[in-house]
């Protein structure tokens, strides 16, 4: 299956430092989420098998791991790990938000899998952890 990224710059070289660390986002269709003049359309082919759907996410260590650094009990933080909960449920922000979307392609890379499906506010989405993984990216186009 063909999933598309966008981003305002072109992708070189991934570091694990960003928002969503080494992960990025990819959807069925193209869309946009920046204000930049320019935008880059990357595609990645993923196989379905290596995909892990936000439900069937567990890893006891991330789970103490969330809980720890949002200090929420660890019930709480597997809730939000598998997409049964979100940060907002438990007065958290969307920072925090963001970082479970990290948090959940860990998880995936974790459990031998490529890539995570779950849903954010565009439908659908791929959380892939790209560290080192430049080379999978196709560039479709320059918007």
């Amino acid at each position: 299956m063909k999933a598309f990224h966008t981003s305002p710059n072109e992708i070189t070289n991934i570091k694990a430092t960003g928002t969503f660390d080494d992960c990025l986002f990819f959807s069925h269709d193209v869309y946009t989420m920046t204000a930049s003049n320019t935008v880059y359309v990357y595609s990645l082919e993923l196989n379905e098998e290596h995909i892990v759907r936000v439900s069937d996410l567990y890893d006891e260590e991330l789970i103490a791991h969330i809980s720890d650094v949002l200090s929420v009990d660890e019930e709480v933080a597997e809730r939000m790990l598998d997409g049964r909960d979100t940060a907002f449920d438990h007065g958290l922000d969307g920072e925090d938000d963001w970082w479970i979307q990290a948090k959940q392609g860990e998880c995936a890379k974790r459990m031998g899998y490529k890539a995570v499906e779950a849903q954010d506010e565009q439908g659908t989405v791929f959380i892939v952890p790209m560290l080192g993984c430049e080379s999978e990216l196709t560039l479709e186009e320059v918007r």
